[in-house]
């Protein structure tokens, strides 16, 4: 009796490849949706920093210092009051709830004694956005990533 060779994969193996598969895409999906929200977090530090620094220049320099966020390029325009000029690297930018074009510019400026002009800024970035609430009476700078 001659025995046949049967070519093909058991049903054992097809379901151990499946489950590595499996385990693959579960890793690579969330990340692949994440490198927005990435970009979205990165320009918020930034945003971050640049208030901090306008807010700590005020109090030790004892002058008024303006911060200064746009969707658009730098202008050359600054005046010796403004110690950083955000520019957005494709995030659209709100101040409350008014969307500003690409000529516009948002000025925050801050107080020696603390205090700011405060206010919102919505960063959004493709279906993303993010908070930064300036508060006008002690000048503190918060922010948070909203889901929708």
């Amino acid at each position: 009796m001659s025995k046949k060779r049967i070519n093909g994969f058991s049903l054992l193996e097809l379901l151990v490849v499946m489950a590595i598969l499996s385990m693959l895409v579960g890793i690579v999906i969330p990340r692949l949706n994440s490198s927005d929200v990435t970009v979205l977090k990165a320009q918020v530090r930034e945003v971050m920093a640049v208030l901090k620094y306008a807010r700590r220049s005020a109090i030790v320099d004892g002058k008024a210092k303006v911060a200064l966020f746009s969707t658009g390029k730098k202008t050359n325009d600054h005046k010796k009051t403004t110690v950083g000029h955000w520019v957005s690297r494709g995030a659209k930018v709100q101040l409350g709830g008014e969307i500003k074009e690409i000529t516009n510019t948002i000025k925050i400026t801050f107080y020696p004694e603390g205090g700011s002009s405060g206010g919102d800024i919505i960063l959004t970035h493709l279906e993303h956005k993010a908070k930064i609430t300036v508060n006008p009476i002690t000048g503190k700078i918060e922010s948070e990533i909203l889901y929708e």
